[in-house]
């Protein structure tokens, strides 16, 4: 009615008035329609699940504190780790391997992950973060520290 109101001096008197009304709010219907395509249904839930994503900066900071940890311990130790969590390979495999007994495996295993665990709660860390910059995937990185050790495995056979 306000709207009718409103243009009423573009009312042409003797023409049908409901027609002129219904003219109108079918123009206004259309109007609102427009509009709505634009304003979705806000669903705070929906949105929270969909919008939220995972931060990566800090999970590339710890891995690349982890790798710089690997750096301080002794290479025997840090090479059954490397073995068991980058190679996924099991205790029997990295006893042939390094070829040491099963029970020093284990023992080099645990006073690894003990060290790592310690050198990174201190954060006495051998290098500084931006020295050390973390290039390509994490998986990469280990299999870097794979074959480093793999070379050095090598070099210790021709040398013997």
């Amino acid at each position: 009615m306000l709207r009718a109101w409103a243009a009423r001096e573009r009312y042409a008197a003797g023409t049908n008035f409901k027609a002129w009304t219904f003219t109108i709010l079918r123009n206004h219907f259309y109007s609102e329609a427009r509009r709505a395509r634009f304003h979705g249904e806000y669903d705070e839930l929906a949105a929270e699940r969909i919008l939220r994503a995972p931060a990566s900066q800090e999970s590339a900071i710890e891995l690349g504190d982890v790798l710089r940890a690997l750096t301080a311990i002794p290479e025997t130790y840090r090479e059954a780790l490397v073995l068991v969590a980058a190679g996924n390979l099991s205790y029997e495999e990295i006893a042939d391997i390094c070829g040491i007994a099963l029970g020093t495996v284990k023992s080099r295993i645990c006073r690894a992950r003990s060290m790592l665990s310690k050198i990174i709660e201190s954060g006495q860390l051998p290098d500084f973060r931006h020295n050390f910059v973390l290039s390509g995937e994490a998986i990469d990185a280990f299999f870097d520290e794979l074959v480093k050790i793999a070379n050095t495995e090598d070099a210790n056979i021709l040398a013997a």
